[in-house]
């Protein structure tokens, strides 16, 4: 006998018990509802948006210490950014990286946002810089393209900041309305960066170290170098080693054949030892380049530097590896200090005030843009409110009775799939068509949550379709 198989999508349908008529969905009367929402709140003036920004200087980086999530793992991170946003019941974005600490606050003054980081942290409040509304937006753009200061690493800051945004996401920090504010920033640094050239510019954090490590290598010659690390920034740093000629590079590691297997070519032209083995001190390096990422310094008073004669050490680290005091009277440290110093040159030698000027035009037309885009919230609303209500039913099904392990995990994301196809809808739609999108996902949820999910979704889109849907739940 022959057994054929029933087809995924008929499956559901039987199971349901019943195929649901062809229905054609048209929200268009939805997205109008949201336009009088809007002009009746008068929106843009009752939701503020907040920045306080501290970039780092000399008088400030203790501070700085004490606050930046550099370091921090993962979970550590998003349990600060959650306590900031429950004390301020606002939807807060943090942002750190080797040379700043920034929040942003969605529906919160910058007085009220910098007040809460004060108290929350209990440290000086006068280091903050604060923005609000249109200002803070410039603020954003001018940072993450490197305009507020040409200070080290700065050309690393978009592809960290587009990391930051996409860390608050996945973690719930900030709803999907909301982090649109950020793609207008994004969209509008690759614009000035490319008409600025800044692609090409050298005040990138590795950049200013390569120019050092040169001008110390000329200087000495052949030196007997050692690098703290063998992360993405400590393998750079035996990369520019080698092509300085230098050969004796030592690369101390957590754990050596783990770390030989990220560059096993690269680590063929090095000795790698473990911490225990540098611990020990037989080794005596006429340099030392640190990249190690610790929330607390490595080597201080309580645990100095392992090595007795004259030596370099180049931190790189943030927060630093190094303090002052774990080095003897014989030993130099180049830390933040110094390359906050060495970077403010860079940019006076660039002529970093004509070019400020120059940008300023830039983002005012950019600016215009983005306020156009802005006037339409009603647009916005309406897919906040998709988003919110996809999100929902995901949630509902992760904790219902027929959710598999394997399941639960792919929900969230599924949800928001779906949002997209209906918010990239230009014209009403069946909701058979709907309905294919579900059940044929590439995913590989079971089939019996798969005919859940199809049935919210389309039970969802109904109710929103009908002219007695009351509004609720938008973000």
């Amino acid at each position: 006998m022959t057994i054929q198989k029933v087809p995924k999508r008929l499956l559901i349908g039987l199971q349901q018990g019943f195929l649901m008529s062809d229905v054609l969905i048209d929200l268009a009367w939805l997205t109008e509802e949201f336009t009088n929402h809007v002009d009746s709140q008068n929106e843009i003036s009752s939701n503020p948006i907040s920045l306080a920004a501290l970039k780092f200087t000399s008088d400030n980086i203790d501070v700085a210490k004490e606050i930046t999530t550099e370091g921090l793992t993962d979970q550590e991170r998003a349990r600060y950014i959650r306590s900031l946003s429950e004390i301020t019941s606002s939807e807060i974005f943090e942002f750190s990286t080797c040379n700043r600490v920034l929040y942003v606050g969605f529906g919160i003054t910058k007085e009220k946002l910098k007040s809460a980081i004060i108290n929350f942290n209990k440290i000086d409040g006068t280091i903050f810089e604060t923005f609000e509304d249109n200002q803070a937006w410039r603020q954003l753009v001018k940072i993450c393209s490197g305009l507020d200061s040409f200070i080290i690493g700065e050309l690393q800051v978009m592809s960290q900041f587009r990391k930051s945004v996409n860390f608050h996401r996945e973690h719930g920090l900030i709803s999907h309305y909301n982090s649109g504010f950020f793609e207008h920033i994004i969209a509008a640094n690759r614009s000035i960066r490319k008409q600025l050239g800044f692609n090409n510019t050298t005040e990138s954090m590795l950049s200013l170290a390569t120019s050092a490590l040169d001008a110390l290598l000329e200087k000495n010659g052949p030196m007997r170098t050692a690098v703290l690390g063998f992360g993405d920034m400590g393998m750079k740093a035996v990369e520019a080693l080698l092509d300085s000629n230098q050969r004796d590079i030592l690369v101390v590691s957590r754990d050596p054949d783990v770390a030989a297997q990220r560059n096993p070519g690269l680590a063929k032209k090095c000795t790698l030892i473990s911490h225990n083995v540098w611990a020990e001190g037989q080794y005596q390096p006429d340099l030392i380049i640190s990249t190690i990422r610790n929330a607390s310094p490595s080597y201080h008073q309580g645990q100095p530097l392992p090595i007795n004669t004259p030596t370099t050490v180049m931190d790189f680290s943030w927060p630093p590896s190094f303090e002052t005091s774990a080095l003897n009277s014989v030993q130099t440290l180049l830390g933040m200090n110094h390359w906050i110093k060495i970077s403010h040159n860079l940019g006076k030698e660039w002529d970093y005030d004509s070019t400020i000027l120059k940008s300023e035009t830039m983002i005012d037309t950019i600016q215009k843009r983005y306020s156009e885009t802005l006037g339409n919230k009603a647009q916005g609303k309406f897919r906040a409110h998709v988003y919110h209500t996809m999100e929902t039913i995901a949630k509902n099904l992760e904790t219902s009775p027929y959710a598999s392990s394997e399941d639960i995990p792919q929900l969230g994301a599924f949800s928001r799939e779906i949002a997209t196809w209906i918010c990239h809808q230009s014209s009403p739609f069946h909701l058979s068509t709907l309905s294919n999108f579900v059940i044929n996902t590439k995913r590989s949820l079971s089939t019996t949550m798969l005919t859940h999910v199809d049935h919210e979704v389309k039970k969802s889109i109904l109710a929103m379709s009908n002219s007695d849907y009351v509004i609720g739940g938008a973000s």
